[in-house]
């Protein structure tokens, strides 16, 4: 199994562990089954884990895809998308500039197809924050450090939000007090991540083109 694999395999088993987690925040402010998409979403990364040939772009893609597939929600969807959207602008040059730029891309994706803002109580309160703190880093230890911390500020961040989309919308202030859901999946994420590269040396490469 390739480190990147590995990866991907740590990044979905965080977020079946977390399940629990996400439908108890879901529930306070959205329809409660963010736990069951969470679970898809691990479903379609290890589909997609089993083709993963080494080409960072095309694997990415194969993830997006699956993960499309496997979470037909509206959330499973936005998260198809970062990894869609990632594949288009990963290149031939150091790990830490590839998570650098499929991150951003990944944010502004899914801020145009989700339609939604910073400070909407939303997956990207936890995304951009991640990403700003990813582009000052000098190695890819040190981003996805700093990456975790950030997002998981972000997810703190979102209970003092108003939102303004889905369910949640409608209740409106009512849903303040609580951490959003969809940011909390964003933090697990990179703590999975962050979590995988500390701990395996090798992981420096995993966001190669060639991995």
């Amino acid at each position: 199994m390739s480190s990147f694999t590995e990866s991907i395999e740590s990044v979905a088993a965080a977020l079946e562990a977390n399940s629990k987690k996400f439908e108890e925040l879901d529930s306070v402010a959205g329809d409660g089954d963010l736990g069951i998409t969470a679970g898809n979403i691990a479903k379609g990364l290890r589909a997609g884990a089993v083709g993963v040939t080494g080409d960072l772009k095309a694997d990415l893609m194969l993830l997006g895809r699956e993960i499309a597939k496997n979470a037909p929600s509206t959330f499973g969807t936005l998260f198809a998308t970062g990894f869609i959207r990632a594949s288009a602008v990963v290149a031939d040059v150091d790990p830490l500039t590839n998570v650098q730029l499929g991150v951003a891309a990944a944010f502004d994706g899914i801020a145009t197809r989700g339609k939604a803002s910073l400070g909407e109580r939303t997956l990207l309160d936890a995304l951009h924050p991640a990403s700003e703190a990813l582009q000052s880093a000098n190695d890819l230890k040190s981003g996805l450090n700093a990456a975790a911390t950030a997002a998981r500020a972000g997810v703190i961040a979102t209970a003092s939000m108003a939102p303004k989309h889905g369910r949640a919308g409608w209740i409106g202030e009512r849903a303040q007090g609580n951490e959003d859901a969809g940011a909390t999946v964003i933090a697990v994420v990179f703590e999975a991540l962050q979590s995988y590269v500390r701990n395996h040396l090798e992981a420096r490469l995993i966001f190669s083109v060639k991995s």
